[in-house]
């Protein structure tokens, strides 16, 4: 789900917000109210990340559920000339703690996940030896199910109602007497849509 989520940082260029603390706010707001390009893009990421009609539907819910409850607090703001950070404390839906779960299952229950393709018996004796080699690797796009495994990660995601707080420091730059947010790091992003699983 990364490439889901590199979105978004096309609403950097936020209204005529005139503090960084402002920018950053406005910034959340666009992802609290449900701001038309904030869900387009979401939509487009999700059409190209996932294949199923339903998953891709259950998983826009998931997003939108999670935009609309996020809470977050601005911190603490530093200005140092043309240079800003804005820290702000967001409360999420916990969706990495069953991302990592269902990653966990995936592994210990590869069985379960299996492609139900027609293969030779040499093929299935292949796939097992590989996976008796790993001895606990991740699974890979060749020997499971990804229509499969998502179904039970986003019914794993459905399951969730914990909170988790993170705390985000954005960074943002003025430019022609303007603040603009700069791009947040991958991690940040996950953060901000509760899938952060380390």
């Amino acid at each position: 789900f990364l490439a889901l989520f590199v979105i978004l940082l096309s609403a950097c260029t936020l209204g005529a917000a005139t503090t960084p603390k402002q920018k950053v706010s406005e910034f959340l707001d666009k992802y609290k109210n449900e701001n038309s390009d904030i869900i387009e893009d979401l939509v487009n990421t999700i059409k190209n990340d996932i294949k199923v009609a339903d998953h891709q539907e259950r998983y826009k819910t998931l997003m939108t559920k999670q935009y609309k409850n996020m809470k977050y607090e601005i911190k603490d703001e530093i200005i140092e000339d043309n240079n800003a950070v804005v820290e702000a404390e967001i409360t999420v839906y916990d969706y990495g703690s069953a991302i990592k779960k269902a990653n966990e299952y995936l592994n210990s229950h590869p069985d379960e996940f299996k492609k139900e393709d027609k293969t030779t018996a040499k093929e299935e004796e292949d796939t097992v030896t590989t996976n008796e080699k790993s001895d606990g690797a991740s699974a890979t796009n060749t020997d499971y199910d990804e229509d499969k495994f998502m179904e039970y990660k986003i019914s794993e995601m459905e399951k969730v109602t914990d909170t988790v707080k993170y705390t985000i420091e954005f960074t943002l730059t003025k430019v022609n007497g303007e603040w603009q947010l700069d791009q947040l790091s991958n991690s940040d992003i996950e953060k901000l849509h509760g899938i952060y699983t380390s």
